[in-house]
């Protein structure tokens, strides 16, 4: 099992090669790598893990993992 973040990518650049993101998290904006999945654009929904992006999410799985993090903090 993967415990990782929900974001929403901000913007996307090469870096040495790499493509990296910066993804607003809510709380919090940070850079992820996008190694694994560098076809992710700009406003996609990504689930991020030890700051890789581990896979884009649709709209409707983002906002069910939202609500259920929202429930977990008593929000």
């Amino acid at each position: 099992m993967c415990l990782g973040s929900v974001g929403r990518v901000l913007r996307t650049w090469d870096e040495g090669g790499v493509p990296m993101a910066e993804v607003d998290f809510g709380l919090r904006v940070d850079t992820a790598c996008l190694l694994y999945h560098p076809e992710v654009t700009v406003d996609a929904a990504v689930l991020v893990h030890m700051g890789f992006v581990m896979e884009e999410l649709d709209d409707e799985r983002a906002s069910d993992a939202l609500a259920l993090r929202k429930e977990i903090a008593g929000e």
